[in-house]
């Protein structure tokens, strides 16, 4: 398994099983300077590796309760690394360990850091819920604000346009010269119906 491997990296991390799941879990020692500033703790970590991996990236806890609840978790207790749609654009780029952990993981842990010192986020945050997913779309989609991005979301559902019809967005152009290849890279790399699933969350989410 190149996992195993790729473990080895990491040396105070080890492989586990619980019910069935593999799991890698053990003092995850942080080290990054950022605009000329070392950032350095350690962390007890459990990454949790699902079924259909590496289609879907793990997930990630910190068990001594160091980054506090209110700071990007899901309600499992789960880190809340970013937005759904932008990891999973960042793993499937390098489904790997390695990609998770620095790309992922590492950007996590610098940001709680920063803000312990700080009390500030080093590039700014998501609002958390269907908000923070509809400001992912709207960064991603290129779109001119919340309110273009729902109404993008709302005539895509409704529509779901051929590459010749009018674009969503309005913009004028048809679907094929406008946002279809971008659709197309986010279905690629998300879960079969993760798209209209995100969609549906933040239409129903009230942010209508």
């Amino acid at each position: 398994m190149r996992e195993l491997n790729a473990a080895s990296h990491f040396p105070d991390l080890s492989w586990r099983w619980y019910n069935d799941i593999p799991i890698l879990k053990g003092i995850y020692r942080f080290k990054i300077e950022y605009k000329g500033i070392p950032f350095q703790d350690n962390f007890n970590l459990v990454f949790f590796f699902p079924p259909d991996y590496p289609e879907t990236p793990p997930l990630v806890s910190e068990l001594d309760n160091k980054i506090p609840a209110t700071f990007h978790h899901y309600s499992n207790g789960g880190l809340c690394l970013c937005a759904p749609v932008e990891q999973y654009l960042i793993f499937s780029k390098d489904p790997t360990l390695e990609n998770f952990i620095y790309n992922l993981l590492n950007p996590y842990l610098l940001s709680w850091l920063w803000y312990e010192r700080y009390h500030e986020t080093p590039w700014g945050e998501r609002r958390h819920g269907p908000m923070g997913i509809a400001e992912s779309y709207q960064e991603l989609l290129k779109l001119n604000d919340f309110r273009h991005t729902v109404f993008f979301m709302g005539k895509f559902l409704m529509n779901n346009p051929d590459r010749n019809d009018d674009c969503p967005c309005d913009s004028g152009y048809s679907y094929k010269k406008c946002h279809r290849k971008t659709i197309i890279k986010l279905e690629n790399c998300l879960p079969k119906g993760q798209l209209n699933y995100d969609f549906k969350n933040i239409l129903l989410g009230g942010l209508m």
